[in-house]
């Protein structure tokens, strides 16, 4: 058989970490390392905006009915009302409480379910919720917002508020926009649109005498710094990009910033001189970021990388959670403890399957980008390779790639996510990739999974008849027959179900037709585990939908 050429590994030299400073002659604490984390310009701007608001809202307070300040107000208030625009004001107040902030947040929040950004409306609703009832429970004399403020600092002596609609209309125009418009040109234009806004709403309320010009000054600046900060806090654009394209979570965003920390951290750890980072084959990948490593010089011109980073981290917590939720505990689904975990696996689940002799991509290393939040995973680049289903599929590669499921078993693993992306062909040969699901001494349940995927993906470009005739010569009809009873929605990856929907919908039963019947291998596994976490979940998602429909409520926009 043909033996691969193995490319120098790692450079010998020794790499290692400087010591922090004022620590070098004690060990590290333990805690992760500091990375570049700088906080972002607007971050400071907000806080500076907001901090001047609370310096205002205290000033009023101390100068409650002051002279200087009636004056103030009663002058703002005369320009806003000469005769003609008397009853111009009055309508549009009462056009403004008629409609309120309401026909802002109600329409974001459909656009932003129509575009499926779940982080943006989580941020959002809480954001908007939030800012309108704290604003309520303290400048409202009703009795339920004395006994929420005694029960909460002690007294319900009543804050400095008068101008709370002001504030929550602020807060919801601000947040609007940061949520709702992409940066440049537009941003600009709807800063402008919310300043207007604001200018206007402001205007009518003084005109009618239902705040204070200060008053209503200082409530416009709190609304708007509180839920400006929130959202840049919780919803960074870097990390959560105002878009309205379609796009997978876990593709990040391989800007200038990241990719000139990618390719620094390459070169400084690794020794490969990489000058050029950029997307590869995003369509098969929905757990990580793909991309191809340019090199200036070297064996090879090119390096392939997998960028993993805390959205996948979570993204991998969620997606097992709500695994357990619909079958019940599945084999070795536990949730990683930290990125690093997960691209360690990857690493190790590599050299392990290379060591057992299966075909993967050779293992180059594991890049630290960002101290326990991004981390890159460097394998060679199989070359003048194509997807297996692109190949043609002559004899040889279906040999090869049952071969390659065999040699699985040998090695006491299983890939776990066998799919078209993930089956590589370069000549007769091939290369199984992606192997971040893989697991050590799997059950023969995981086994016969892969068995089935691999001849439902076969299966997709040759005959069945003739799968099945080339798997013979491996396996037994038993095992075969065995493999196509596990297969199910929970063992059949998305990608793959996709293909068969559309090139050949009857794939599974032609195949178990022309095999000795199977009882079907059942996935659901019910236990009083699940059935609690279900209901625990359940409940937990009444009780968050009703404290934030009680806090819009609270807040008038509802």
């Amino acid at each position: 058989m043909e033996t691969m050429p193995r490319r120098p590994a790692v450079p010998p030299t020794a790499r290692r970490p400087g010591w922090p400073v004022g620590s070098e002659l004690r060990r590290p604490s333990g805690a992760d390392r500091a990375g570049p984390r700088r906080v972002r310009r607007e971050v400071w701007g907000w806080a500076a905006v907001l901090l001047l608001a609370v310096v205002g809202q205290l000033v009023l307070s101390l100068l409650g009915d002051a002279p200087a300040r009636r004056t103030v107000d009663r002058e703002v208030r005369a320009v806003l009302l000469p005769g003609p625009l008397d009853h111009a004001w009055h309508e549009l107040a009462e056009l403004g409480h008629l409609l309120g902030p309401r026909v802002l947040w109600v329409p974001t929040v459909l656009v932003l379910v129509w575009v499926r950004r779940w982080r943006h409306l989580r941020v959002y609703l809480g954001t908007v919720s939030v800012i309108a009832a704290v604003a309520v429970v303290a400048s409202h004399d009703g009795a339920w917002a004395l006994r929420v403020r005694e029960g909460l600092v002690g007294s319900p002596d009543e804050l400095s508020l008068p101008s709370w609609p002001v504030l929550v209309m602020a807060a919801v125009s601000v947040a609007t926009v940061q949520v709702l418009v992409p940066p440049g040109r537009a941003r600009r234009w709807g800063w402008a649109a919310a300043v207007g806004l604001l200018v206007v709403c402001t205007a009518a309320a003084v005109a009618q005498g239902w705040t204070g010009a200060s008053a209503g000054v200082v409530a416009a600046l709190s609304g708007a710094s509180a839920a400006g900060l929130a959202i840049t806090l919780l919803a960074p654009p870097d990390r959560v990009p105002v878009t309205y394209r379609r796009r997978v979570p876990a593709h990040l965003t391989l800007d200038a910033e990241r990719t000139g920390r990618v390719l620094a951290a390459v070169r400084d750890q690794l020794g490969l001189p990489a000058v050029a980072l950029e997307p590869y084959r995003l369509d098969g990948s929905a757990g990580s970021t793909p991309c191809r490593l340019r090199l200036a010089e070297g064996p090879t011109e090119a390096l392939f990388g997998k960028l993993y980073s805390s959205t996948h981290l979570r993204s991998d917590r969620w997606y097992k959670f709500f695994r357990v939720l619909r079958y019940g505990r599945l084999e070795d689904e536990a949730p990683f403890s930290s990125v690093r975990r997960l691209v360690e696996h990857e690493d190790y689940m590599l050299r392990l399957l290379r060591d057992g002799g299966v075909q993967v991509p050779e293992p180059l290393g594991v890049v630290e980008v960002v101290p326990g939040q991004e981390y890159l995973l460097v394998t060679e680049l199989v070359p003048d390779s194509v997807e297996l289903l692109d190949s043609g599929l002559p004899d040889p590669v279906l040999d090869d790639a049952l071969r390659q499921v065999g040699r699985l078993w040998v090695a006491g693993a299983a890939h776990r996510d066998i799919k078209p992306s993930n089956v590589l062909a370069r000549g007769d040969r091939v290369f199984l990739v992606d192997v971040s699901f893989g697991e050590l001494r799997p059950s023969r349940w995981r086994q016969s999974v892969d068995l089935a995927n691999m001849l439902l993906t076969l299966g997709l470009g040759a005959e069945p008849a003739h799968v099945l005739e080339r798997a013979r010569l491996l396996f037994g009809d038993g095992d075969l027959a065995e493999a196509l009873a596990t297969t199910s929605s929970v063992t059949v990856p998305r990608q793959l179900q996709r293909r068969i929907h559309a090139v050949r919908p009857d794939l599974v039963a032609e195949l178990r037709g022309l095999l000795p019947s199977h009882p079907r291998i059942r996935v659901q596994r019910w236990s009083v585990r699940r059935v609690l976490l279900a209901v625990g979940s359940a409940a937990s998602v009444v009780v968050v939908a009703g404290l934030v429909g009680l806090d819009l409520r609270a807040g008038g926009l509802l």
